[in-house]
């Protein structure tokens, strides 16, 4: 083929490809502007329709005031706020709402606490350029791991993925990942129930009734000892059970 002519049609397919990056936050004011920096200079750097939004979902302390201002800064900034708290699941339906309204391809979700190196995006472009319905980001599949998490909490998540895995039988490795992108007309129409993490068991189970193709993307989870970001997320005898009723039903 000739170079230009396949020049030409990779920058045709780049053009197809559009996301809206959505991450949620409550009470994040340290945390805020490394995050929220980082991941729009990165955005800026790519050569496709892209913006970052955060849902700010009923913080109490200064994350509003800094998001304002960060708006201020960055063109490829958008905020949402809830007045209260209403939760992850809430959040990320918000997100889902606005990246449609948008026209995006894709809805891609991150954390705010820098977990999740922008780095990785690359491969989630890579994926999107195939037109994959549902990518995950992986901890369990090799090239992917772990940095600074505690030996307790890895156990439990690879307890509850081996369970998801074995019973809702997808091609998957990482159900419970925050880190993801899903094509925007998917979640359309659906109805999720799932205000709090268990969204995420929920999200899959649902969406994977629509979606054709499914993909994955390695990563390291990195969790930073001087992180000012407290995960939001206990591990709880309730939090357990939700995710199991996902799990398990029809």
């Amino acid at each position: 083929m000739d170079y230009d002519l396949k020049e030409q049609m990779d920058k045709k397919d780049l053009l197809k490809t559009s996301f809206c990056l959505i991450v949620p936050m409550f009470n994040e004011e340290s945390n805020v502007d490394e995050c929220v920096k980082s991941l729009c200079k990165f955005l800026n750097n790519l050569d496709l329709r892209c913006e970052l939004l955060v849902v700010d979902d009923g913080s109490k302390d200064k994350t509003s005031s800094k998001l304002y201002e960060l708006k201020k800064e960055f063109k490829n900034l958008n905020v949402e706020t809830h007045k209260a708290n209403k939760g992850y699941g809430v959040a990320n339906r918000t997100g889902a709402s606005y990246a449609l309204s948008k026209g995006y391809k894709y809805v891609l979700y991150m954390d705010s606490d820098l977990t999740q190196d922008p780095k990785y995006i690359y491969d989630f472009i890579d994926l999107m350029k195939k037109d994959i319905d549902l990518i995950k980001a992986t901890r369990y599949s090799d090239g992917g791991g772990t940095n600074g998490v505690t030996f307790q909490r890895k156990i439990i998540s690879l307890g509850g993925n081996f369970i998801a895995k074995f019973f809702m039988r997808l091609p998957i490795s990482d159900y419970t990942n925050g880190f993801r992108a899903i094509k925007a007309k998917l979640l359309d129409g659906i109805d999720f129930e799932e205000n709090n993490f268990a969204y995420l068991i929920e999200e899959v189970k649902k969406v994977s009734k629509y979606a054709k193709s499914f993909g994955e993307v390695p990563y390291t989870l990195t969790v930073r000892a001087n992180s000012h970001s407290k995960s939001k997320f206990v591990y709880s005898t309730s939090v357990y059970f939700s995710y199991l009723k996902w799990i398990f039903k029809g």
